[in-house]
C-alpha cells in the first residue's frame, strides 16, 4: 500500500482547510464541508510493522457548534480490522463511536474479531483517563456497523486536531497464521460534516407546469466542494438537497428531456464517483456497463430519466467534458460555452456530444 498523506505527527496534520456551513463564510473563506479521506494506519502494536502509526488531520471549525465523524475500515474478503479516531485538540465532549470493529468473511466472531475488541476496550479506558477535559460519558465503540460508525464532537471553537490508527488482520486464518498471527495496516476511509451551525433560511422552488408537458425536468446543482455539478429530475432529491446540503448551489431547471423508453429513448445512467464526491452520466449502455464492471469505486446509482440519441430527433447536443484537475465531467448545451472552454480551459478534454436533450 501507498501511503497517501505524510501527516504522521500532529505537527504534519493535514489541513482540511474551514470547515462550516457555506452561508457562514466569508467572501475570501472557501467551505471544505464534506472530506472523504483514502489512506492507512497502523496502530502501535510491538513489535511495529510499519512506520505509518498515526495520521492527522486538522481543520478551522469556524461558526460551528459540533460536526458529525463518520469512518470505516475499507475491506473485503475475510478480515477482521479496527479503527480509531481520536480528537487531539478543539473538541469538548463525543457522543458515539470512538473505534469500530469490522469483520468479513470467515472472522466474523473468530478470535481475531476479539483482539481487535479486546483492544479498543483498553483503548477507550486509555482515552477517558488522559482526556478528562472531554466528555465521555456518552463514548462508545461499534462492531460491524456499515456504511460507517458515527460520532458527534462537540468543539471549543480553536482548532480541531485528529488522529487516525486502527490494524487489519487480512486474509484466511491460515493466510494469517503463515504471517506470524500478525495484523497489517488498515486502509480506512473518514468524513467530517457540519452538524450544528448557523443553519440559512431555505426557500424552495415554485414548480409549475411545464409548458411542453416534458416527461422530465432536469435540475442542476453546483458542488462548491468539488467543482463539480450534480443533475437529478427528482423534486423530492432537489428539495433535500436544496434543504439539507448547503454547499450543493441550486442552478434551476437547465434542460428537459420528451425521450421516454415508450418513444426509443435512451437511458441515462448516474454513478457515484466515491473517490472525488462527484457524479457521472452516460446514455451509452455499453460505458455503462464498463464502469460497473470495472470500477469498484463508482457506485451505480441508476436510470435518472431518458434521452435521445440521434440530433434527427429535433433534440439539443449535450456536449461533455473531462475535468482532468478533479476527475470530473462537465456537460452543457450551450455551443458558446463549449467553444469557450475549448479555447480557454486547456485542463478539459472535449469528449463530443454526450447525447440529446430538449430546451427547458
Amino acid at each position: 500500500m501507498v501511503e497517501i498523506f505524510k501527516n504522521d505527527t500532529e505537527a504534519t496534520a493535514t489541513d482540511l482547510g474551514t470547515l462550516a456551513f457555506a452561508s457562514n463564510l466569508p467572501t475570501d473563506v472557501i467551505a471544505k464541508t464534506n472530506i472523504w479521506t483514502f489512506d492507512h494506519v497502523f496502530s502501535v502494536i510491538d513489535p511495529p510493522i510499519s512506520g505509518d502509526i498515526y495520521d492527522y488531520y486538522s481543520f478551522d471549525p469556524y461558526q460551528l457548534a459540533s460536526v458529525r465523524v463518520n469512518f470505516t475500515a475499507n475491506s473485503t474478503g475475510d478480515y477482521a480490522n479496527l479503527v480509531t479516531v481520536i480528537p487531539v485538540q478543539g473538541v469538548s465532549k463525543i457522543e458515539g463511536r470512538l473505534s469500530g470493529v469490522w469483520t468479513g468473511g470467515e472472522h466474523v466472531s473468530s478470535p481475531y474479531e476479539i483482539a481487535g475488541e479486546t483492544f479498543i476496550d483498553n483503548n477507550l479506558d486509555v482515552f477517558k483517563a488522559a482526556n478528562p477535559q472531554i466528555d465521555t460519558t456518552a463514548l462508545s465503540w461499534g462492531r460491524d456497523e456499515f456504511p460507517d460508525s458515527e460520532a458527534i464532537w462537540y468543539l471549543t471553537g480553536e482548532t480541531v486536531i485528529l488522529e487516525v490508527t486502527g490494524f487489519e488482520f487480512d486474509g484466511t486464518t491460515d493466510q494469517i497464521i503463515a504471517n506470524g498471527n500478525n495484523p497489517e495496516q488498515v486502509d480506512y476511509r473518514l468524513a467530517i460534516n457540519p452538524h450544528v451551525g448557523d443553519i440559512p433560511d431555505v426557500t424552495l422552488p415554485v414548480d409549475t407546469p411545464d409548458a411542453d408537458n416534458s416527461p422530465y425536468e432536469v435540475y442542476r446543482f453546483f458542488n462548491t466542494l468539488t467543482g463539480s455539478h450534480f443533475f437529478t429530475t427528482s423534486t423530492t432529491e432537489r428539495d433535500s438537497i436544496i434543504t439539507n446540503t448547503p454547499t450543493m448551489t441550486y442552478e434551476g431547471n437547465v434542460f428537459d428531456s420528451n425521450a421516454t423508453a415508450e418513444n426509443g429513448g435512451s437511458a441515462v445512467y448516474r454513478f457515484y464517483n466515491t473517490a472525488t464526491g462527484t457524479h457521472f452520466y452516460t446514455a451509452n449502455a455499453e460505458e455503462a456497463a464498463n464502469i460497473s464492471s470495472n470500477l469498484p469505486h463508482f457506485n451505480d446509482e441508476g436510470i435518472v430519466y431518458y434521452a435521445h440519441s440521434a440530433g434527427d430527433s429535433g433534440g439539443t447536443a449535450l456536449y461533455r467534458f473531462y475535468n482532468t484537475s478533479n476527475d470530473s465531467h462537465f456537460f452543457t448545451t450551450s455551443v458558446t460555452e463549449r467553444d469557450n472552454i475549448i479555447s480557454t480551459l486547456g485542463h478539459y478534454n472535449y469528449e463530443g456530444v454526450a447525447y440529446y436533450v430538449d430546451l427547458a
